[in-house]
């Protein structure tokens, strides 16, 4: 009868787990295209379009998508909105946003604009680079825009960067010695429209802002919050006595506090880690790039030495450009119209990612004969290699045939590998376009691939065996993120040089047409052109942690005062189990896989703040052999682990 009892109270227990869900991971946001011209900024919102629009219901009579703290006002019954909401559309590097307010009128609330900090304000937050936190200066990280983390400031009809005041600029900020202080103006990256009426209680604020990742099939995080003030409390406090947030928040329970930190304010003012995440659906027009996920690594599972032998690569996303089974690539014939086949008997790539670093290791296997093998003279004359990414899918390459090194880190640019030598444009001097220019008269200058990546090549000429290696920093790598990636080059050979002083061929991963290398996708006739001068077909790069669902648990007194790591279920396994393990106290937790050799396998959570309750992880195995693994959970001082088996 005991074992019944705690068996039903265990079923009780998990099935509250499951409807009190708290998941860490963000919330996504699917966002339709429209057309820029349906779309005018008034303040309105009476274009047919805003329809279909994807929508953050914060308060509407339905329910409650906000967390608000009671601040100075514990008396407080509910969050003084009638409705709250925002409804967003996109179009190429143009994010449509339309809030609705509507707020109590009564004695002692009602919209209230005396300044900054101090009345009712609105924070509209938005980043392409989701690895880079705020910097928690509380001055709206303007310096960070256009690409981000930062947020605008709407106190009454100002629509603001700090206020448009001067501010004052962190190091990594500066674009030249002694750019410590600057204004900046929320019109340059924006136009707005805001309607205020005092008497209903009523504002709305649309507007159309610029970000360079805003285009089909792109991720950018997105969050909204703000403050209540009313003339009663300004006249007792001096001060607002409320504030609010969209992300994060406990469904239906408006003061329920997620994690722990007392102020919805901070998770738009300072930490970006819990921002929702926009998709950018495409268009009908729109041509959809071919998708990859690729899996997280513990940053130090992976030794950047051009070898690629740790078990972190075991999993790893895989691009086969060239394998035993067919083509992934596009190539042409230039001076070579006998070639019967593109002259590798391998190439494919390895991809992983931890925060801000993406992983990607090559490897090249080429023909070796009398007229081709590894041969490296120079740039365009021989074998180069071209790795481009980019997390501002919303720009083009500048098409200067330069790998637009001065877009680096954010992109689009690329790295060009020739011989043992990654670089960026040869790490000569590059003439810079206007766009990129950080300072008057800043024209030209020359780029270090070692500021943005860490490297190693190996060579092997008697093979023809090439292998690359490397760390490239992003700061749009992170859990739920995306960027563009694509993969080229070109062959060379000493007798092709001797006869035509160039490569003879080039090549390109993205696009082209399956298992025919030389089919022209649209008509082009350049694969090369598709990494040096355009970035419309590259490929999007998803970065999922191996975490499938982290749900919170009950907080009631039936869990245990201290951690605990449950044996998984089922196991053996093949090839999915789930882990278990409840948190006494919210805190940031560790959860990783090993082999039986003590190598690191995986990491499921790194170093991620998790709330009070039991919480379960599903881990998918499916490109591990057969063993015993080990997954130990870190948290505080305290480590624990168990064994399981995977069985295949």
């Amino acid at each position: 009868m005991v074992k019944l009892k705690h068996f039903v109270w265990l079923l009780l227990l998990l099935f509250t787990v499951s409807l009190n869900a708290q998941d860490w991971v963000r919330q996504e946001v699917f966002v339709p295209k429209v057309d820029p011209g349906a779309i005018k900024i008034d303040g309105i919102m009476d274009e047919a379009e805003w329809a279909t629009a994807a929508r953050a219901d914060l308060i509407t009579n339905t329910g409650y998508n906000i967390w608000a703290n009671k601040y100075y006002r514990e008396s407080l019954v509910e969050p003084e909105y009638d409705e709250l909401y925002a409804r967003m559309l996109w179009n190429k590097d143009t994010l449509y946003v339309f809030v609705h307010i509507d707020e109590f009128v009564n004695d002692s609330t009602g919209l209230f604009f005396p300044g900054q900090w101090q009345g009712d304000q609105l924070f509209i937050s938005l980043s392409n680079r989701l690895a880079d936190g705020m910097m928690g200066w509380y001055d709206g990280n303007i310096y960070a825009a256009p690409d981000g983390p930062y947020h605008y400031l709407i106190i009454g009809e100002d629509v603001t960067l700090n206020m448009g005041r001067e501010s004052w600029i962190p190091d990594r900020y500066q674009r030249f010695e002694g750019d410590t202080v600057r204004a900046f103006d929320a019109n340059d990256y924006s136009r707005s429209a805001v309607t205020i009426d005092f008497e209903t209680g009523i504002m709305t604020v649309e507007m159309a802002i610029y970000n360079p990742n805003v285009n089909s099939q792109g991720k950018i995080g997105f969050n909204i919050g703000g403050s209540n003030g009313s003339e009663t409390a300004f006249e007792e406090f001096g001060d607002a006595y409320q504030y609010w947030t969209w992300q994060p928040h406990i469904p239906n329970d408006p003061w329920a506090d997620p994690y722990g930190n007392g102020d919805p304010g901070y998770f738009n003012l300072v930490n970006t880690e819990y921002w929702a995440v926009l998709y950018f659906e495409p268009g009908p027009e729109d041509l959809i790039r071919q998708t990859l996920d690729v899996p997280m690594a513990d940053s130090g599972a992976v030794v950047i030495d051009g070898v690629a032998n740790e078990g972190a690569w075991e999993n790893a996303a895989q691009i086969n450009l060239i394998s035993s089974t067919g083509y992934n690539i596009w190539a042409n014939k230039y001076y070579r119209e006998s070639l019967v086949e593109p002259e590798f008997d391998e190439f494919y790539a390895k991809l992983l990612w931890s925060k801000d670093t993406l992983y990607a290791y090559i490897h090249i296997d080429e023909f070796v004969n009398d007229s081709t093998g590894l041969f490296f003279p120079g740039q365009w004359q021989g074998d180069q290699l071209f790795v481009s990414l980019s997390n501002r899918l919303a720009d083009g390459m500048m098409g200067w045939y330069d790998g637009n090194v001065y877009a680096a880190p954010d992109g689009p640019y690329h790295y060009l590998i020739i011989g043992d030598d990654v670089s960026l444009n040869t790490g000569r001097e590059t003439w810079i376009p206007d766009k990129y220019q950080r300072f008057e008269g800043d024209t030209v200058r020359s780029f270090n691939a070692n500021d943005y990546s860490r490297s190693a090549v190996t060579l092997d000429f008697a093979t023809g065996v090439m292998t690359v290696e490397m760390a490239i920093y992003n700061p749009h790598i992170v859990n739920q993120s995306s960027i563009a990636f694509n993969l080229g080059g070109s062959n060379g050979s000493e007798t092709a040089f001797e006869e035509f002083g160039d490569a003879y061929q080039y090549y390109t991963w993205q696009p082209h047409i399956p298992n025919d290398p030389w089919a022209d996708p649209y008509g082009n006739g350049d694969p090369g052109f598709f990494n040096l001068v355009n970035a419309d077909y590259w490929a999007m790069l998803n970065f999922k942690s191996t975490i499938s669902s982290v749900e919170g648990g009950n907080k009631g007194e039936e869990l245990s005062n201290d951690y605990q790591l449950f044996q998984n279920y089922p196991n053996p396994f093949n090839p999915s189990t789930t882990i278990q393990f409840s948190v006494p106290q919210s805190s940031k937790i560790s959860l990783r896989v090993y082999n039986i050799l003590g190598q690191l396998v995986t990491t499921l959570i790194d170093n991620q703040f998790i709330p009070v309750g039991l919480h379960k992880v599903d881990w998918n195995a499916a490109n591990l052999a057969s063993g015993i693994y080990f997954y130990e959970l870190r948290a505080d001082n305290v480590v624990q682990t168990k064994k399981m088996m995977l069985l295949k």
